[in-house]
Protein backbone atom coordinates (compact mmCIF):
# COMPACT_ATOMS: atom_id res chain seq x y z
CA UNK A 1 0.00 0.00 0.00
CA UNK A 2 1.42 3.37 -1.04
CA UNK A 3 -0.09 6.08 1.15
CA UNK A 4 0.49 9.81 0.77
CA UNK A 5 0.30 12.36 3.57
CA UNK A 6 1.10 16.04 3.58
CA UNK A 7 1.43 18.37 6.53
CA UNK A 8 2.56 21.88 7.40
CA UNK A 9 5.44 21.81 9.84
CA UNK A 10 6.38 24.80 11.99
CA UNK A 11 9.93 25.75 12.94
CA UNK A 12 9.85 26.52 16.68
CA UNK A 13 13.53 26.85 17.54
CA UNK A 14 14.72 30.44 18.07
CA UNK A 15 17.66 29.82 15.71
CA UNK A 16 15.37 28.41 13.03
CA UNK A 17 15.89 25.27 10.98
CA UNK A 18 19.67 25.20 11.42
CA UNK A 19 22.35 22.53 11.05
CA UNK A 20 21.53 20.23 13.97
CA UNK A 21 17.80 19.95 13.32
CA UNK A 22 18.45 19.53 9.60
CA UNK A 23 20.82 16.63 10.31
CA UNK A 24 18.33 15.06 12.72
CA UNK A 25 15.48 15.58 10.23
CA UNK A 26 17.39 13.79 7.45
CA UNK A 27 18.46 10.99 9.82
CA UNK A 28 14.92 10.35 11.07
CA UNK A 29 13.47 10.61 7.54
CA UNK A 30 15.95 7.95 6.41
CA UNK A 31 14.50 5.46 8.87
CA UNK A 32 11.20 5.31 7.01
CA UNK A 33 10.29 3.61 3.76
CA UNK A 34 8.26 6.62 2.68
CA UNK A 35 9.79 9.13 0.30
CA UNK A 36 10.01 12.47 2.09
CA UNK A 37 9.73 15.77 0.22
CA UNK A 38 10.06 19.21 1.80
CA UNK A 39 8.44 22.16 0.02
CA UNK A 40 9.94 25.58 0.75
CA UNK A 41 9.49 28.82 -1.20
CA UNK A 42 8.20 27.11 -4.34
CA UNK A 43 10.94 24.47 -4.46
CA UNK A 44 11.03 20.84 -3.40
CA UNK A 45 13.83 19.08 -1.54
CA UNK A 46 14.58 15.48 -0.65
CA UNK A 47 13.95 15.27 3.11
CA UNK A 48 16.35 12.34 3.46
CA UNK A 49 19.32 14.34 2.20
CA UNK A 50 20.79 16.86 4.58
CA UNK A 51 22.56 18.63 1.75
CA UNK A 52 19.21 19.27 0.09
CA UNK A 53 17.85 20.58 3.39
CA UNK A 54 20.74 23.05 3.65
CA UNK A 55 18.85 25.15 1.09
CA UNK A 56 15.79 25.42 3.35
CA UNK A 57 16.50 28.67 5.19
CA UNK A 58 13.45 28.57 7.45
CA UNK A 59 13.63 30.87 10.46
CA UNK A 60 11.74 30.58 13.72
CA UNK A 61 7.99 30.65 13.15
CA UNK A 62 8.35 29.64 9.50
CA UNK A 63 6.19 26.94 8.06
CA UNK A 64 7.06 24.52 5.32
CA UNK A 65 5.13 21.65 3.83
CA UNK A 66 6.33 18.12 4.11
CA UNK A 67 4.99 15.23 2.06
CA UNK A 68 5.53 11.57 2.74
CA UNK A 69 4.65 8.88 0.24
CA UNK A 70 4.86 5.25 1.25
CA UNK A 71 3.42 2.65 3.62
CA UNK A 72 4.56 4.53 6.74
CA UNK A 73 3.76 8.07 5.54
CA UNK A 74 1.77 9.24 8.59
CA UNK A 75 4.29 7.79 11.05
CA UNK A 76 7.11 9.51 9.19
CA UNK A 77 5.40 12.90 9.39
CA UNK A 78 4.67 12.39 13.09
CA UNK A 79 8.34 11.65 13.74
CA UNK A 80 9.55 14.60 11.66
CA UNK A 81 7.20 16.93 13.48
CA UNK A 82 8.78 15.76 16.74
CA UNK A 83 12.24 16.48 15.35
CA UNK A 84 11.27 20.11 14.81
CA UNK A 85 9.80 20.38 18.31
CA UNK A 86 13.02 19.20 19.97
CA UNK A 87 15.71 21.56 21.28
CA UNK A 88 18.78 20.21 19.48
CA UNK A 89 21.11 22.73 21.11
CA UNK A 90 20.63 21.32 24.62
CA UNK A 91 22.14 17.96 23.63
CA UNK A 92 25.72 17.10 24.52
Amino acid sequence: MNLMARRKLVVTHPMGFHLRPKAAFAEVAGKFEAEITVFWEGRSFNGKRMWDLMLVAAGMGSEFECEAQGPDAEKALDALEQVLAKDHDSET
